[in-house]
Formats: structure tokens, C-alpha cells, sequence
């Protein structure tokens, strides 16, 4: 198990020896990486290992996604993936706006060795193998949990900033969208709050990247209310993280959501949101 105050020992370099348990918990809460970084001793579990070796193969899978964009010439965002932390995402979340050129993007990558994984309405997942170790790529056409669009693409790319990985400048979400899309993304689909989700909001605070102006323009003031006082109570409590949201909580903020998107979009919110049972997120609340 691990909570926040054991996390923050970790990170201070306090616990020396680590039982599988521990290093599991690291794993699922998306800090194992940066926990070896501080504490050498991490570095040997075969866990940490892989996330290494696959942290070097998503960089080349990442550069390769954009020779193949920049190619063919549309518009991508790289969200969810870089943070104010040494991170390791389970994958590579990519936002490509020009829709229609999605299947030109990935029939080139698969020219190069890529595989597809899966296919759905809004995202395409393809894959990298090498090095023993795999880099998958989600490919999205827009922000969603399911068919529900919680997040505005035309802002992400109006708000890009340029980062350089191996020498080649890439288009990602501004630390302020990126900030807010983490709270959204705990809540709203994935319904638990990880310690790196904690982590990356604490250090988006620190740095100033909490705008309100951009909160009330997305619909997300009442998210990031919500997810301040879930914080306090996994910080005051210790309570165990990955943290579960009750599904009535995260039905607030949809609620919250989808009134603020009615008023320029109409009747488009709605009907995304009747396909939200389809969401993997909801079968995992639902079947575990």
C-alpha cells in the first residue's frame, strides 16, 4: 500500500529497503520511476528496469510520430505525457486535430514497423516492440472519456508550447491545459486519483500554472474545487492511493460540465453523454 506521507518519505530518500508490495504500489501509482531516481536502491527491481527501457523506446516511437505528422502535414498536441516530474506514461497520448488524417498518420507508421493494437471511434492505439520492452501510442482525434468531450482541442492547440526530445522540437500541451486535463482525467474517466496525479497538480500550483480564467473557460472550476478537497482528505486521512471517486462525485462534475458546454454547443454534450456507459473507465468501476 502506499499513501501520501510514505510517498513523501520515498522521495526523501527515508525508506531503504523496499518489499515487493511497496514497488507494486510505486508501479500503479505512476512514481516508480522518478522513486528510483531518488533511492538507488529501486533501480534494481526488474520493474523499474522496464520502465527505463521503455521510457528510451516511447522517445523514439514519440520522434517517429512526428517525422510521419510533419510528413503528412496535420496538427498534433502530445497531452498527458510529460509532467513537472521525471514520469514514464503507460502510453503516449497524442491529440492529431486534423481528424480526417488520422489513418494517413498511422498507414505510415505501420510502413515503419508499427502495429495497430485497436481501433475506436475516436482513437486508434498503435504499437512499437523493441528492446524487450513496447511503446503503444493512443492517437486521439479529441479529449474524452468514452464519447464525452471534457476538454476543448482547439484550446490544447491554441496553447501549445514547443518542448525538445533527442534534438527534435515537438508540439505539447501548455502546462496550464495540461493541469487541468490531469484533475478532469482522474475524476471524470478514470474515476481514482494516482499520487502522480497529486504530485503533477502540487507542482502545477507551485509554478502558477492554475489559471482561473482558463478553468471557468473549459467548464473545470468546479473540477479542480473538487479535486482540492479530495486532496486535503488523502493528505489528512492517509488514505490509500491509488484513491477510488465515488461515481456520484465524478456525476457532479459532468453535470457541471455539460452546462457550461450546452450554452455554445447545444445538444451535442447530451448526446455524448448517453454513450458514456460504453466508457472502459465505467466497466472498471462497475466490474472491477
Amino acid at each position: 500500500m502506499l499513501t501520501w506521507r510514505a510517498f513523501r518519505e520515498i522521495l526523501r530518500g527515508e525508506n531503504k529497503e523496499f518489499e515487493n508490495i511497496t514497488i507494486r504500489a510505486l508501479l500503479k501509482n505512476k512514481v516508480l520511476y522518478l522513486a528510483g531516481l531518488v533511492n538507488d536502491r529501486l533501480q534494481s527491481a526488474k520493474e523499474w528496469k522496464e520502465l527505463a527501457r521503455r521510457k528510451k523506446l516511447q522517445r523514439s516511437a514519440l520522434i517517429e510520430f512526428v517525422d510521419a505528422t510533419e510528413k503528412i502535414g496535420a496538427r498534433y498536441v502530445v497531452v498527458k505525457t510529460f509532467k513537472l516530474f521525471p514520469y514514464v506514461p503507460d502510453d503516449i497520448d497524442i491529440l492529431v486535430l486534423d481528424s480526417q488524417a488520422i489513418g494517413d498518420v498511422v498507414a505510415e507508421l505501420v510502413k515503419r514497423g508499427f502495429k495497430i493494437r485497436s481501433k475506436g471511434t475516436s482513437e486508434v492505439t498503435i504499437s512499437k516492440v523493441a528492446c524487450k520492452t513496447f511503446a503503444d501510442l493512443d492517437i486521439h482525434s479529441k479529449i474524452a472519456a468514452g464519447e464525452y468531450s471534457y476538454y476543448p482541442i482547439e484550446l490544447i492547440w491554441r496553447n501549445s508550447m514547443k518542448v525538445t526530445v533527442d534534438g527534435v522540437r515537438l508540439n505539447v500541451a501548455s502546462w496550464e491545459d495540461e493541469c487541468i486535463i490531469t484533475m478532469a482525467h482522474a475524476i471524470m474517466k478514470e474515476f481514482e486519483i494516482l499520487a502522480s496525479d497529486l504530485l503533477h497538480v502540487m507542482l502545477c500550483e507551485k509554478k502558477g500554472c492554475i489559471k482561473y480564467e482558463l478553468l471557468e473557460a473549459t467548464g473545470h472550476v468546479k473540477t479542480y474545487e473538487v479535486f482540492s478537497k479530495i486532496r486535503q482528505r488523502i493528505i489528512q486521512n492517509n488514505e490509500v492511493l491509488p484513491f477510488k471517486i465515488p461515481l456520484w462525485v465524478a456525476a457532479l462534475l459532468y453535470v457541471y460540465n455539460m452546462k457550461h458546454r450546452i450554452g455554445a454547443e447545444k445538444l451535442k454534450p447530451v448526446r455524448e453523454l448517453m454513450e458514456f456507459p460504453k466508457a472502459k473507465s465505467v466497466k472498471k468501476l462497475i466490474f472491477g
